[in-house]
């Protein structure tokens, strides 16, 4: 029998439920996929009853699985011997719990819609709970660790600290650090990120993780730099003083390029070097450094140039020298968004 038009539309609306509740349990689960199911749950109130009754369906799937007998108990009176029969709460209730689990979900959706749209680039508040040093916003930090080395940490920045008795290792979470290395000949010292495993041969590198690429940057003598994975080759990468190394999760190491380091740790001054490249690479770095978004009404607005230095301790300002520039046009929606038109 075919099914009619609202049968059809709830079947899909179901499926499409089921799907999103397998992706959001995936490992691969993204930043980009949790923006599209913000933006599918709050589109409608029926999307989120939908994924309402598919999570109550898959909870009542995981208790019959570990119940495989009735949830029915029975106890006997001692008065009078007459057994007693519990039985399952009626399904009223679940229709309850369904109707408020979907106008939880509705409520988180905005919320959660609204803290992607503000700041998707800000918000690694697991990462922070397991990290033992973070920055926020803006924020540069010196920390001095117990075997005398230091870190630097710009801005949105995250790194665990693991010292035993034969390494020295940092986690760098997100963001990006400068590391002035303590001498320890009998503990090595070592960062970590997003499965590159850099080791200090010398003094002061620094590590920047971004996007899915990680890059090493040497200021003095060397590190050596390898992939922590069985299916790539194992061999380590050397990168001298003035030397760069860009690393893509799951790939290969390529050879290190030689780099101004002027520029490239103009951070650590709180400036920034842009040198004839494309307006959204400039706002893609000033985003680490204010709350909010910026958008582009015309995706040909990204490949417009900029050469200059800019103060990150004032990013409005540096937001507006650049439209001026650019004869851009700047509408605010709200204290964070910013929209940039001709």
């Amino acid at each position: 029998m075919a099914l009619s038009p609202q049968e059809a539309s709830a079947h899909l609306l179901q499926q499409q439920a089921i799907n999103w509740l397998v992706r959001l349990r995936a490992d691969d689960f993204s930043e980009t996929e949790m923006v599209a199911f913000a933006e599918w749950l709050a589109k409608d109130h029926a999307h989120s009853e939908a994924f309402a009754a598919a999570e109550s369906l898959f909870s009542e799937l995981v208790l019959a699985a570990k119940s495989p007998v009735p949830d029915i108990s029975v106890r006997i009176d001692v008065q009078d011997n007459a057994p007693i029969v519990k039985l399952p709460p009626q399904r009223s209730a679940a229709k309850r719990y369904r109707r408020w689990l979907a106008a939880t979900l509705a409520m988180a959706a905005v919320w959660l819609f609204v803290v992607m749209l503000v700041m998707p680039k800000q918000a690694h508040w697991l990462d922070n709970y397991l990290s033992d040093y973070h920055t926020e916003t803006g924020e540069l930090r010196a920390v001095q660790l117990a075997d005398g080395s230091q870190v630097l940490l710009n801005t949105n920045s995250a790194v665990s600290v693991d010292f035993n008795a034969s390494v020295r290792q940092i986690t760098l979470h997100y963001g990006q650090a400068r590391f002035t290395v303590a001498k320890d000949i009998q503990r090595p010292f070592q960062v970590v990120s997003d499965g590159l495993r850099v080791r200090a041969l010398g003094t002061v590198f620094e590590v920047y993780k971004r996007s899915g690429e990680v890059s090493v940057t040497v200021q003095e003598h060397a590190v050596s730099a390898s992939v922590q994975s069985e299916t790539i080759n194992p061999d380590s990468v050397q990168v001298q003083q003035g030397q760069q190394l860009s690393y893509r999760s799951g790939s290969a190491l390529n050879k290190p390029k030689t780099v101004e380091l002027s520029q490239t740790s103009a951070w650590q001054q709180q400036r920034l070097f842009i040198n004839d490249r494309p307006l959204g690479e400039l706002l893609d770095e000033l985003g680490r450094y204010r709350v909010g978004r910026v958008f582009l009404a015309d995706e040909k607005l990204k490949n417009l140039r900029v050469t200059g230095v800019f103060s990150l301790d004032k990013p409005e300002q540096v937001l507006s020298s650049v439209v001026n520039a650019l004869n851009l046009q700047e509408t605010r929606l709200g204290p964070w968004w910013v929209l940039l038109h001709r």
